[in-house]
């Protein structure tokens, strides 16, 4: 090591770590003054939200753009692109809209709508929050199988004696029809084994 090197190393071993002792660093609280937990990451959720807005919003002009390039040159690969865009921040969008509502509703499945337990005592049981979430993938098996149901009403009705099509939308309502089945059953046999266990 040359000297010059030598000189720099040195000043920076007994200068800077002086310096930096001698700064009054304070940091602020991400929460604000209430240092709720809660208030922290509804405030990093409200934050993920607006990136995840101006993203989706920024993707569908730019597919746009994309869309108008396309239809002006006529060229098929570009028109799929603009589409795929299109599809990518719509459906980002829609679980960015969505992710609140599915934190609510863990929130009610763990908590039961109570606050945050102090003691053992008042902490929700295995079973209950087994039971909680359960029913809750029923309501949305439910909701699924609602929408699958009403599409394949339409597409059946739709069929106008297209045998092909109207196989498959039977196939549909049947299988509609089965995963309700298997959710209510799943439902059944898991309160049971949790209520032999507990007793």
């Amino acid at each position: 090591m040359n000297k010059k090197k030598l000189i720099i190393f040195a000043f920076c071993l007994l200068v800077i770590p002086n310096l930096a002792f001698a700064l009054n660093v304070s940091f602020g609280n991400p929460v604000g003054t209430t240092g709720d937990i809660t208030t922290f990451f509804e405030t990093v959720l409200t934050g993920i939200l607006n990136i995840i807005a101006f993203l989706a919003v920024l993707f569908i002009v730019i597919g746009g753009v994309i869309y108008l390039m396309a239809s002006s040159s006529g060229n098929d690969n570009l028109v799929s692109t603009a589409k795929k865009i299109w599809t990518g921040a719509l459906i980002g969008l829609a679980l960015a809209l969505a992710g609140p509502t599915f934190l609510r509703e863990i929130k009610e499945i763990v908590l039961n709508g109570g606050p945050m337990p102090t003691s053992l005592d008042d902490a929700p049981t295995l079973s209950e929050i087994v039971t909680r979430g359960l029913t809750f993938l029923l309501s949305i098996i439910g909701l699924l199988a609602i929408i699958s149901l009403t599409i394949s009403g339409i597409s059946y009705l739709s069929s106008f004696g297209d045998s092909t099509k109207v196989e498959k939308a039977k196939q549909n309502i049947f299988y509609a029809l089965l995963g309700i089945l298997i959710a209510g059953a799943s439902l059944i046999l898991v309160r049971q084994i949790s209520l032999f266990i507990t007793g």
